[in-house]
């Protein structure tokens, strides 16, 4: 899968592709190159919500395998939807649940910005290293439909790998990410091109500043965190 200059990277399709070809190999993969940074950055990224308050019902957008479930599970018994658009992906997090029967999670293949999900619904809405494969245009519309899913009060917290601002950081890390990575996609998955976009999404998103100026154009109370060194950055606040 070579990348033209005038492929869209950002088409639905070609996104959904490309986590399904990566949907075989991508927990363990991404556990292993990022030395089990993206567990503790997920774990980070849920504890940001208030769990104290009553809450019922949210939303894991682009939700993938469903890494994130078993955190928020593990701080309340709520309900989750996840939403992705990957099928693969979301047969692997199917698996999950046959696995935890007791968990109440339902999954929606469907696109997050054109979706049939209810205005006002969401009493928390979190995603984990989705942000990163939406256009800027597209993170305007995310926002718009972030803050019409929250419900007055509801919270919000989302994380994404991110490019550091210390240049003695960014060099080796990006390089890791562009170089290192593709390689031990090529190891585990025979095919270095589709673990190549994660540093290419990374580079042209450089961290959640831009989303978390949307979130606010919408209304919204966030602020951006920075979570080692800039190497992820996430937005918590509340509608």
């Amino acid at each position: 899968m070579n990348t033209s200059d005038n492929e869209d990277i950002y088409e639905i399709n070609y996104v959904s592709r490309l986590f399904d070809r990566m949907s075989k190999t991508y927990g363990i993969t991404n556990y292993i190159s990022s030395f089990g940074f993206t567990e503790r950055w997920r774990k980070q990224c849920v504890n940001e919500i208030n769990w104290s308050l009553e809450l019922k019902q949210g939303y894991d957008l682009m939700s993938g395998m469903g890494e994130s479930w078993h955190l928020i599970l593990n701080r309340s018994k709520v309900k989750i939807t996840g939403v992705d658009i990957s099928p693969e992906m979301n047969r692997k997090a199917r698996e999950h649940l046959i696995k935890n029967v007791e968990w109440e999670v339902e999954i929606r293949e469907e696109n997050i910005l054109n979706n049939k999900i209810a205005s006002e619904s969401a009493d928390f809405i979190v995603s984990t290293f989705g942000l990163k494969t939406f256009s800027k245009n597209q993170l305007r519309e995310l926002a718009k439909e972030t803050t019409r899913i929250l419900r007055k009060g509801g919270q919000i917290a989302m994380i994404e790998i991110s490019v550091p601002r210390n240049i003695i950081l960014k060099i080796p890390y990006m390089f890791y990410l562009k170089i290192v990575i593709p390689i031990i996609g090529k190891i585990f998955q025979g095919d270095s091109n589709a673990y190549k976009m994660l540093g290419i999404y990374c580079e042209k998103f450089q961290n959640c500043e831009s989303f978390k100026k949307e979130l606010e154009h919408q209304g919204l109370n966030v602020e951006m965190k920075s979570y080692f060194f800039g190497c992820a950055t996430g937005i918590i606040g509340y509608k």
